[in-house]
């Protein structure tokens, strides 16, 4: 018959090959012998472990294994051992699995943190703004303005300022000076007046619409004049970045004075703040003003 520790009494155990050698203390607790009346100090028993029976005037407490998906985390006399009864939920996965000896253990997934018992989204730094502290499981993200000659295009949970890159080489100039959310535009002469600046635009406008506070209402009628419209309704994407990504894809397909005819579009459906800033930077890219730098 093979040997089992757990069989024998806790204080014949403490001393056999089946412990870890620790010099712990062994902690105690009174119990009174319904035979003799008597009060007993009783040696509890280790974790991972429960009290099958109290100790006697003959013998030491009983001890015997947790089963499965029960446990016991300290010395202890409890008559059964505690149901692994904490389940990951919704943005967590277990960190450790129930065991005899610890309940099973939760954590948020990578891009969350813990906040009053539930995995929150690391908070995105909007386009402008860079991340000065990346969110851990713990906490959440700190976010800093782009300080003067850095940016930052996107909104992200882990993206930094980064600094405007330098265009003054070879020809390639600065067409359009670097902001806190997009970089230098940096093109050649030669290229400005090939094609009127549509390959610039079909660049930077994305970015520009994106970084925009245009009201969704607005943005979806916008989209709808240019013949966007919305076909795949189960897409992850929130309603505002969808309507972005149709006007990008236009974007994209336009001819030059199809994009040159945006800033009436928008003036169109009351969004004049955007349409003059569109303006612009679309007066900078005219090729009447190619050599000139745009300071």
């Amino acid at each position: 018959m093979p040997f089992n520790c757990f069989q024998l009494p806790l204080a014949l155990m403490l001393f056999m090959s089946c412990t870890d050698g620790s010099t712990e203390e062994v902690p105690t607790y009174q119990h009174m012998d319904r035979q003799t009346r008597q009060i007993l100090k009783c040696t509890q028993c280790p974790a991972g472990t429960y009290m099958r029976a109290h100790c006697t005037p003959t013998r030491d407490t009983v001890c015997s294994p947790c089963p499965a998906n029960h446990f016991t985390q300290y010395w202890n006399y409890l008559p059964n051992c505690l149901y692994c009864g904490i389940f990951c939920v919704e943005n967590q996965h277990v960190k450790e699995e129930c065991s005899p000896k610890n309940n099973r253990v939760c954590e948020c997934n990578d891009g969350y943190f813990s906040y009053a018992e539930f995995c929150i989204k690391h908070t995105e730094c909007p386009s402008g703004d860079g991340v000065q502290k990346k969110g851990t499981i713990y906490s959440d993200t700190e976010c800093e303005r782009c300080p003067r000659g850095t940016f930052s295009a996107v909104a992200s949970s882990k993206a930094k300022c980064v600094k405007h890159k330098v265009c003054e080489s070879n020809g390639v100039v600065v067409m359009l000076n670097g902001s806190r959310w997009h970089d230098n535009v940096c093109s050649t002469c030669q290229i400005l007046q090939n094609d009127g600046g549509l390959s610039i635009l079909r660049d930077f406008l994305p970015h520009f619409f994106a970084h925009q506070k245009i009201r969704l209402s607005k943005l979806n009628r916008v989209v709808r004049h240019l013949g966007q419209r919305q076909q795949n309704r189960n897409t992850v994407l929130s309603k505002r970045d969808l309507l972005l990504n149709y006007f990008s894809k236009w974007i994209k397909g336009a001819n030059i004075e199809q994009l040159k005819n945006l800033p009436k579009t928008l003036q169109s459906h009351d969004m004049h703040k955007t349409a003059e800033k569109l303006f612009t930077i679309l007066n900078k890219l005219d090729v009447s003003n190619c050599g000139i730098n745009n300071v």
